[in-house]
Order: structure tokens, then sequence, then C-alpha cells
């Protein structure tokens, strides 16, 4: 029965035959296989049956039958010493001790603190997105007017007059000239805030090319039919008003083909042609610096005014190409 008896049959056996004293609960336990064997009754007088009794109802022989023993000894307690209990043996269980878990250590010592943690390093250098040996002369190409009021036309006054045709103008060479004066749009739109730097760098750009007084600077946010003004968004004026016929209008902006995918407040077709038509019809010709190559420009703003690539591959050759 060894293996199948529990504690839990040692109470309900010692509940049944209301057991009290220690001794009686040791011979429960040690019946149900739980104890040491019982020592095995003297056999100095021996029952003999009698001669007429049948075979089967004659009691078994001491040595036939298996006797058990009770076990004096105290149960074993597991857990109190690190050694197991020993077979047969009631194994009590109490609780131990508890240890706390060992401190961690790191295989490698932190890294020190860099040194001026709280002052601000410094600035690193712009590195514009046009070329600056050439921005100056790019700029020239894209935003002047050509004008007749250059030197004398040689080749054709001599020719006029080699046909016996009365000059009734001097001819003259065709000249570039910035005194109409520039009109700049910058974008302040999110999308155009990671190249606000390069803005201001045209802005110098240009001033120093037409005159403080000859360019005129006007803020909007990603279409300027929204509003534009050269102060905060509480002053600008709404609906945009182009300048006086004859000023170049230089765009800096993405026409809302920047920014993130799902931009609610981006441009819109409608409102880039409103804006462009708005210049034309006041006789100015507008011209668009992009910050985005060439396959990430809006289709329908391709045949709607002149743009050119905002980056270090522009050259005065490709202005000249996109010239109004």
């Amino acid at each position: 029965m060894t293996g199948e008896a529990w504690l839990g049959d040692v109470a309900r056996a010692a509940r049944a035959l209301d057991t009290r004293s220690p001794e009686d609960y040791t011979r429960i336990a040690a019946l149900l296989g739980l104890g040491g064997l019982p020592t095995r009754p003297s056999r100095s007088n021996p029952e003999k049956p009698r001669a007429d009794t049948p075979a089967w109802q004659a009691p078994a022989r001491q040595e036939d039958s298996p006797q058990l023993r009770l076990s004096t000894d105290p149960p074993a307690v597991f857990g109190a010493t690190g050694e197991p209990a020993a077979a047969g043996a009631v194994t009590v269980l109490v609780p131990v001790g508890e240890r706390s878990r060992p401190a961690h250590r790191w295989t490698t010592s932190s890294l020190p603190q860099p040194r001026e943690r709280d002052r601000a390093g410094p600035r690193p250098p712009h590195l514009p997105l046009l070329a600056p040996r050439s921005t100056a002369a790019l700029l020239t190409v894209v935003l002047s007017r050509t004008t007749h009021e250059g030197d004398l036309d040689v080749g054709r006054a001599t020719e006029e007059l080699a046909r016996a045709r009365p000059l009734t103008a001097i001819p003259r060479l065709p000249l570039p000239t910035l005194r109409y004066g520039v009109q700049i749009l910058a974008d302040t739109s999110g999308a155009m805030e990671p190249f606000a730097r390069d803005v201001e760098d045209i802005i110098c750009h240009v001033r120093a090319l037409a005159g403080v007084a000859g360019t005129q600077l006007l803020r909007f946010a990603d279409a300027p039919v929204r509003g534009a003004g050269p102060g905060s968004r509480d002053t600008w004026q709404r609906p945009y008003h182009p300048p006086r016929p004859g000023v170049r209008v230089l765009i800096l902006s993405d026409l809302g083909a920047g920014g993130p995918a799902l931009n609610p407040w981006r441009a819109t077709e409608q409102e880039w042609r409103a804006t462009v038509d708005t210049i034309r019809r006041r006789g100015c010709e507008p011209v668009a610096l992009v910050p985005l190559p060439k396959r990430h420009w809006p289709h329908w703003a391709r045949g709607l005014l002149p743009m050119l690539t905002w980056d270090r591959g522009t050259t005065v050759g490709k202005a000249l190409g996109v010239r109004p």
C-alpha cells in the first residue's frame, strides 16, 4: 500500500476511530504504510490447529502472513535539514527561511557624462542648396527682365542704312535688368520648414541683386490666395495682391508636393492656378524654385509656370532654359 496512501488517509482513519493519542496516530500511519513495519509477535506459544479442523480454516502461519511493525521514530521533517527523509517515514513540510536574490553586477561601467552638457554646441555651418559661386548669376538670369537698352546694335544699324531705310529709333542690344524689381513669395508651411535657412539665403541674395527698395517680401502658408503679408499671419491680406506691372514674381515653395501625405492644409491645383492667373493678369511673370526633384513635381504645375529645381545640380544653363 506504500505509495498509494496520503496524510489525508491518516486523518480520515483517525477521525473514524476517534483517535486522540500520538501513539494511535503512529499506529494508523504504520498500518497505512506511512511508517515503519510493526514488530512481529513472539512465537513462544504458537497456536496449533486442531486435528479435525480443515486445512482451509486453519490460521495462517506467522511466516506466511506479513506482520506490521509500529514505528516509534518521530516523523521526518522535510526542509529542516538538507537530507531527504528515510523511506517509509512521514514527511512534514515546514517553511524555510527566505534568501534575498544576489545583486546583479554589470560587466561594463557606465560612460562618463559629457563635459559642458548644459551648454549648446556650435551651430553647424549652413550648406545652401544652390552652389554659392553661381547663385548670383543664376538668380540674375531667372529674375531679370530683358530690355533693348544696351549698347548700340551696330550690325542692325548698318543693315538698315545699307537698305536706305531711315533709322526711326536707335537699335540697341538686349540687356537684362532688375530695375523693375522683384516680389518674393516665401512659403512658411510645415513642408517648407526644413528649407527655412535656404529661403532666407535666397532672400538675402535677391536683396543684394535688386536692392532692398526693389525687393518686396511676402510670406504665405501653403497657397498665397489664402493670405500673404510681410509680417505675422495676423497682418496678412486676403486675397493676395500682385505687384505693379513688369515686376518678376519669385515663388519659393514646393507647390503642395511635399510634406505628409495626409496633410489637410495641402494647397490644391485650383488655388495655384488662381494665383498664377492673378499674377499674369497684372502684367507680371512668375517663376518658382522648387526644393524637390523633378520627378516629384505636380503634373499639373509643369505647364502652368516656369519651374526650376532648387538643388546643387542646377546650373546657369538650366536656368536659361526655363527663363520666362
